[in-house]
């Protein structure tokens, strides 16, 4: 997970000479290369970034919430005191784990994977399509619908 501070932080750093290392922690590599070599498009860029962070760190966090789940296993949850604790994984994240795995997957599959009614299965997956985390089609050999992973 990514934090606003830390960003504004790194986007600072182009006062000493280093544009683009926001970008780099945001996970842009390739306009974070483009900013660090032009500082930041001549300052243009840079100043537009300063608008932009906050969009940029949601966009990443909700990558990797999409990824990953809330929290990653074994993370130290709120309010545990400061103990590692197991984190039980979101339907979303085992449905795209298992995507990232087996590059498609059924209904069936997702089912099974889940641990849930066939309905509640369907309703995560027409939300997943709708985030566009997924995309929808046909099996060419034999015409038996499965999900892709974005």
């Amino acid at each position: 997970m990514r934090n606003k501070e830390t960003a504004y932080l790194l986007w600072c750093l182009s006062f000493f000479g280093f544009a683009g290392i926001h970008r780099f922690y945001l996970g842009k590599p390739i306009s974070g290369f483009i900013w660090f070599v032009t500082w930041g498009l001549f300052g243009i860029g840079q100043m537009f970034d300063l608008f932009l962070i906050s969009s940029m760190v949601e966009e990443q966090n909700l990558k990797y919430q999409a990824l990953y789940g809330s929290l990653p296993t074994g993370s130290i949850a709120p309010g545990s005191n400061g103990k590692i604790v197991p984190q039980e994984r979101s339907d979303l994240h085992v449905i795209l784990k298992l995507l990232k795995e087996t590059k498609e997957a059924t209904l069936a599959d997702c089912v099974l994977a889940t641990k849930k009614d066939v309905k509640t299965v369907k309703e995560i997956l027409a939300q997943m399509q709708f985030d566009e985390l997924i995309e929808v089609g046909n099996r060419e050999n034999d015409g038996v619908v499965v999900y892709h992973m974005v």
